[in-house]
């Protein structure tokens, strides 16, 4: 007979139907209950499963703090994608569990390098809506004052300090794309990874969830599970926050990433390197004024999606300007200006990437791309065949949804060119 594994969950029913009601309460504050009893009215029995096994079972248990479990929560849920009554519920929940505003506009920094820029686009609305509702007089996470030069060398130094062998993982990215190597240095770990609005603690815990909940994701998230115990996670922190993505991201999201988390776990120790800063030194170089990137940037975005993407960017002005300053730089002046692929191209390509991604947060910038390939020489029928392609790699489904989107982009360009042709 196959012996118990673990430690079942203590009490009755309803000893855990009671228990994962306070969880609830300290999450939902005032109006905890309405989500479950709208569930009920459906499904009284997955309410109630979400009642025992998710609060009364996993958020209950004692070995990751509350407001740890709900920056996991919210950032399995950004990676989801669509799922944004859940997204409110739980950002919320954060800020009822002691998180700070400034904390979960931070999280939307981390969702750039780890989800998109599109994830950060999305969630941007629904933490504005949650502050205007509580009465929160927020002010603006203060840009960087710097002239961006040294964000290789910080990025190295950032990356120095998270793995044993960053000279493996440069070299890894170099030998297909030496300009990934030199941007995941300069602007996910030199821009992102290196900002201090999170502690290490708190940053390392979001991106191992985001990074788990998207799946696929095995060698980075092997480097921050290391990273999270450098910082100062326990094992029991780590594996209560992967535990707790079988609610979330579901079983198999779950049990992949403990098997990351096992093999890191039981990896023998390293010793602590030598010489370090010297490696930084040796390998660092000045970056690209931010100015320079700026300018060109902004050319390119006036060029392409014009009066729709400078009203993306401008959307983070109230809350986190920076974010849209690196729309700008990275997005718009680092790559969407390359020779590489003429605009055209360069347009159907981000449509087809946020059509395959499919999910609610990457319908605004489908929209922007799919204005901005027509403004690049598209013609519609263009667009819909690169939607079509899509058809044997994602399904009817998610083609069906994308199609709806720009057809209603379409409409409005046709209605608007009508309309100046009469006025």
């Amino acid at each position: 007979m196959t012996a118990r594994l673990g430690v079942s969950a203590a009490g009755t029913s309803a000893e855990r139907y009671s228990r994962g009601i306070e969880v609830l309460k300290r999450i939902g504050g005032a109006g905890y209950d309405i989500p479950v009893h709208r569930l009920a009215q459906v499904a009284p029995d997955l309410a109630r499963f979400t009642v025992e096994f998710a609060y009364g079972d996993i958020l209950s248990r004692p070995g990751l703090d509350l407001r740890l479990r709900q920056i996991a929560t919210v950032a399995a849920l950004m990676a989801h994608g669509s799922v944004q009554p859940q997204l409110k519920y739980h950002m919320t929940g954060f800020l009822n569990a002691g998180g700070e505003p400034a904390e979960l506009v931070e999280m939307l920094f981390q969702a750039i390098a780890i989800l998109g820029f599109p994830v950060a686009i999305d969630a941007v609305g629904i933490v504005r809506e949650i502050f205007r509702e509580r009465g929160l007089v927020f002010d603006p996470i203060a840009p960087v004052s710097d002239d961006g030069t040294a964000r290789y060398q910080r990025g190295l130094e950032v990356l120095d300090g998270l793995m044993a062998n960053p000279e493996a993982y440069m070299e890894k990215l170099e030998s297909t794309s030496p300009e990934l190597a030199r941007w995941s240095v300069e602007f996910a770990f030199g821009e992102i990874f290196g900002r201090e609005g999170l502690n290490p603690k708190a940053r390392q815990i979001a991106i191992i969830s985001m990074l788990a909940a998207a799946g696929n994701r095995s060698d980075l998230l092997r480097l921050h599970i290391e990273a999270g115990l450098k910082s100062g996670l326990s094992r029991t922190e780590i594996t209560e926050a992967l535990m707790q993505l079988a609610v979330y991201a579901g079983f198999p999201s779950a049990l992949n990433a403990f098997g990351v988390a096992n093999a890191v776990f039981t990896k023998p120790e390293q010793k602590e390197k030598e010489g370090a800063g010297g490696w930084v030194s040796a390998n660092a170089i000045v970056s690209e004024p931010r100015k320079a990137r700026s300018e060109r940037g902004l050319a390119t975005l006036a060029k392409t999606s014009a009066q729709a993407g400078e009203a993306v960017v401008n959307s983070f002005n109230d809350l986190a300007p920076d974010i849209g300053r690196a729309i700008v730089e990275h997005s718009y002046g680092d790559i969407f200006n390359r020779a590489g692929l003429d605009a055209k191209t360069r347009e159907l390509a981000a449509c087809s990437a946020l059509a395959a991604v499919g999910s609610k947060a990457t319908e605004t910038p489908l929209r922007v791309h799919a204005n901005a390939a027509l403004t690049a020489g598209a013609t519609q029928a263009e667009i819909v065949e690169t939607l079509l392609n899509l058809l044997p790699y994602r399904g009817y489904p998610a083609v069906e949804e994308s199609m709806r989107v720009v057809g209603e982009e379409f409409r409005k360009r046709s209605d608007s060119e009508v309309g100046a042709l009469t006025s």
